[in-house]
């Protein structure tokens, strides 16, 4: 077991306690196969969580997305399950904190650490005076290791992405002299990526490359795989200066006596140290962090146009599947066509994530995937959920259906209904301009709350373009930091209800925040919905549904019909037509 194995090395080297996050030197939610070493080491392949081993105990940490995944997938490889954010369970920090005794010594890996985070984990133990080394013990463990991807990098045309690189690099240069800075290091991906509309294939399904980039007053310079830029270097070489990316820790050592611009919750802790003591470090947000949240026109027409388009996949999708429900169709097989429709279109790239196709109990578990050896099949009665979307050129999707394959129990109608409730509350909520997103996540659960039904994650998450389909800074949850809504930012509306052993059902659209109107004292704000893909009428119990919200599906519904019936004709398109009629009581 590998555990056992850590643990060794862990005696070898005085080692009392030893963290593995989910992260990579970049801070990416979705990491590389090189850099997924808490999978490698606990069993668990979900994207969010955090092992912690001592000398007689081994845990997980993770959050209510994967609680029962999780447990499934770790219990041979030697590790308990600790369910964050459930009542009486600490964070594994302050569970550290509690249980490392005084002087021993911690093991990390800094590069796989934020410096924000190094610093809390720090300030938390130094009244114990807990040794903290950067160390790194599975690398050598790991002998079949995945090789780094060698794919070639590629440029995002600006009929796309609406502004040049050198538009971008302005707006973010007129800002470090706003704040009197010489310079910021980039580490994100995704803020590489907008930067300097540089895409590439690095991470499954998040078209990134694996790069760190520097800002100066008079040049930039990109740290990557020079292999994989050859086919881009002639037309970048009169914006950035290219080096390998293996040069870029000893290329810190150039810089002294400078005011560095810094993302202390991107930037690694291995990088701070290379530059903290000889220079002044100036921390913030990344600049295009907040310059990529707001869409700008180009984007937004090109999300517009690409939402009926994956719409129109999705439609496909579920007509065939209800046409197909007696024929025992797989799970896995079910979201490979899925993903064959989307692969239609000819501005796609590839997925925006891993399909999740799941029936019945399997839904519960909110980012379940099914393969090809390991599948529920799709029976003629019951909940299917699709949760699904699309890297293109011109944007990127994500959407969720919960589809009614049959006879339907009181129960999951009831369930389906609610959960209609808390999406369409939302989806029509109006809000003052500057409303925090945290203060909207409320309107979203109320629904359910009245029920006292919850569900164990965020409401809504930020959207890139092109990019990662969760992107923030902003998001609807009832977790801090609290972040402002602006318009044309896009974010996600996705409640559900998850029942173990039973079903899941999530509702998913995407809004964007445009303006509503302007009062004597007062701006207000409001979400347009740019997802088009009917409800499953069929699981809709109109008694709880209130007059508004009835207007507000019927509308939907109408604007669904009209987007995508173009793009249909025949049974198909009847079927369309009856899947979007008015709902009456």
């Amino acid at each position: 077991m590998i555990l056992n194995e850590i643990r060794n090395i862990m005696k070898e080297k005085n080692i009392d306690f030893y963290i593995i996050p989910t992260k990579d030197p970049h801070g990416s939610e979705y990491l590389p196969d090189y850099y997924k070493e808490r999978e490698f080491v606990t069993g668990f392949t979900g994207s969010q969580g955090t092992a912690v081993i001592t000398g007689d105990e081994a845990y997980l940490w993770t959050d209510g997305r994967y609680f029962i995944q999780a447990a499934k997938e770790i219990k041979d490889f030697g590790f308990e399950l600790q369910k964050e954010g459930q009542v009486g369970v600490l964070n594994y920090t302050d569970w550290i904190s509690e249980n490392i005794k005084e002087g021993m010594t911690l093991g990390l890996n800094a590069e796989y650490f934020s410096h924000q985070n190094f610093f809390s984990l720090s300030e938390k133990l130094k009244y114990k005076n807990v040794k903290i080394i950067d160390i790194d013990l599975i690398s050598d463990l790991w002998k079949d290791r995945y090789p780094l991807p060698k794919d070639d990098a590629f440029l995002l045309d600006v009929k796309y992405a609406g502004k040049t690189s050198d538009e971008k690099i302005s707006e973010i240069r007129k800002i470090l002299e706003d704040k009197k800075v010489d310079m910021t290091i980039v580490s994100s991906l995704v803020d590489i990526a907008w930067t300097l509309n540089i895409r590439g294939m690095d991470i499954k399904d998040t078209p990134v490359l694996i790069s760190f980039m520097i800002i100066e007053n008079d040049k930039v310079i990109l740290f990557a795989d020079r292999e994989k830029t050859k086919s881009i270097e002639k037309e970048i070489s009169d914006v950035v200066e290219l080096r390998d990316y293996s040069e870029f820790y000893y290329y810190l050592k150039n810089y002294e006596n400078k005011k560095i611009y810094l993302d202390p919750n991107s930037i690694n802790e291995r990088i701070y140290k290379k530059i903290c003591e000889k220079n002044e470090i100036i921390f913030g947000n990344n600049i295009s962090e907040n310059l990529k949240a707001i869409k700008n026109e180009i984007e937004i027409e090109n999300l517009e146009d690409t939402y009926v388009r994956d719409g129109v996949a999705l439609f496909k999708y579920i007509y065939w599947l209800k046409k197909n429900a007696k024929n025992k169709i797989g799970e896995y097989e079910a979201g490979v066509m899925l993903d064959n429709l989307r692969a239609e279109d000819p501005l796609y790239i590839s997925n925006s994530f891993d399909t999740i196709s799941a029936y019945g109990a399997n839904a519960a578990m909110m980012h379940y995937h099914a393969t090809r050896d390991k599948e529920s099949i799709i029976e003629p009665k019951g909940f299917y959920l699709v949760d699904s979307g699309g890297q293109y050129y011109s944007g990127t999707t994500d959407i969720t259906r919960t589809i009614a394959m049959g006879e339907l129990t009181d129960e999951e109608v009831r369930d389906y209904t609610l959960t209609l409730k808390s999406h369409i509350n939302l989806m029509d909520a109006v809000f003052l301009k500057g409303t925090y997103d945290l203060a909207l996540d409320g309107i979203a659960r109320y629904a359910l709350w009245q029920e006292r039904l919850d569900y164990k994650c965020g409401t809504g998450h930020g959207i890139g373009f092109v990019l990662s389909v969760h992107e923030g800074p902003h998001r609807i949850s009832p977790r801090d930091p609290a972040v402002r809504m602006k318009e044309n930012m896009i974010v996600s509306n996705e409640p559900g209800v998850y029942k173990e052993n039973k079903y899941g059902i999530r509702i998913e659209n995407i809004m964007r925040v445009v303006f509503d109107c302007k009062t004597e004292d007062s701006i207000f704000n409001k979400f347009k919905t740019i997802s088009f893909c009917p409800f499953e009428l069929k699981a809709i119990d109109t008694n709880l549904l209130t007059d508004r919200q009835l207007e507000v599906l019927n509308s939907y519904h109408r604007e669904v019909f009209t987007k995508l019936s173009p793009f249909f004709e025949g049974e198909i398109l009847d079927y369309l037509r009856e899947s979007t009629k008015e709902v009456i009581r």
